[in-house]
């Protein structure tokens, strides 16, 4: 039984959903949001990401991957995420979450709110009924780490399940010491969060990692301004630039691990710009 407080939060919140299928737009952002410390992300921020579940029957696992739209009826995550899964078509028992902010509530639940009364709807889930792995995937160096999923049915866009950008109007040349965003869900809080990396040279990611080798070709280190470890699957995102205003968000990486070494954590992340054509290929 809802009070009524929380009755009136759900109309304007299906009204607020109604209102953004006309206002849509992949990788949408709002400039007051970029220019914060907070490391929680708003409930309708980076409305891209979800969490990946695995289906035992009576419950759902939450299998510690993100997840992220691209389109109505694909996700990508990693292809270490997606390992798990031996049935790669039919009933996967892959189950992508959607429009979660926090990842403990229930897809049962009408409305997420928290210890303040503020509401947003509950998740939503939608099986997956085809896994697609990068044909490149390198299990001794793991480069190429990327997986499609294709959704059962299409999503259903509101202002908290929205696509992000596959690219750029405009993009620079290289990622290497760039100040980029990336979002997601981790180890130390269950609501969504965000944060900025600096991407650093293949050199320098070698000495960040202490690693004896450099990272694979496809691949590319940020180094976080906070250690928080967030899930594989989490996306790195540029902006789209345009008229010298930020425009939208576009993806450039997807998180593959988290190495601690010494006083630092490393983010190390797939290069998605290098993967963009096997991608589109398998939209169709």
């Amino acid at each position: 039984m809802l009070h009524s407080g929380k009755l009136v939060q759900l109309l304007t919140l299906a009204w607020l959903g109604a209102l953004t299928m006309a206002e849509f737009r992949c990788g949408r952002l709002d400039e007051k949001l970029l220019y914060t410390t907070n490391e929680q992300a708003e409930p309708s921020e980076n409305p891209w990401v979800g969490i990946l579940l695995e289906d035992q029957g009576n419950r759902y696992e939450n299998t510690r991957c993100s997840v992220v739209i691209i389109n109505e009826l694909h996700i990508l995550s990693t292809a270490t995420c997606v390992k798990r899964f031996s049935q790669r078509s039919g009933d996967t028992k892959a189950v992508a979450m959607l429009g979660v902010w926090d990842e403990t509530d229930s897809p049962e639940e009408e409305l997420s709110c928290n210890d303040k009364d503020f509401c947003v709807p509950g998740p939503e889930l939608y099986k997956v009924v085809e896994i697609k792995v990068h044909p490149q995937t390198d299990k001794d160096t793991g480069d190429n780490d990327l997986a499609i999923l294709r959704l059962e049915k299409p999503v259903e866009w509101t202002n908290w399940v929205q696509p992000i950008c596959l690219e750029g109007t405009s993009e620079p040349e290289t990622l290497t010491n760039r100040n980029l965003h990336y979002t997601g869900f981790n180890h130390m809080a269950s609501e969504k969060g965000k944060g900025l990396a600096m991407t650093v040279s293949t050199q320098k990611c070698k000495q960040l990692t202490s690693s004896s080798v450099l990272v694979p070709v496809n691949q590319l280190c940020g180094y976080p301004v906070k250690r928080t470890k967030f899930y594989p699957g989490a996306p790195l995102m540029d902006i789209d630039v345009r008229d010298e205003k930020p425009h939208n968000f576009y993806l450039v990486g997807i998180l593959v691990r988290n190495v601690d070494a010494g006083q630092a954590t490393t983010q190390v992340y797939q290069n998605v710009r290098r993967a963009r054509s096997w991608i589109m290929e398998n939209l169709k």
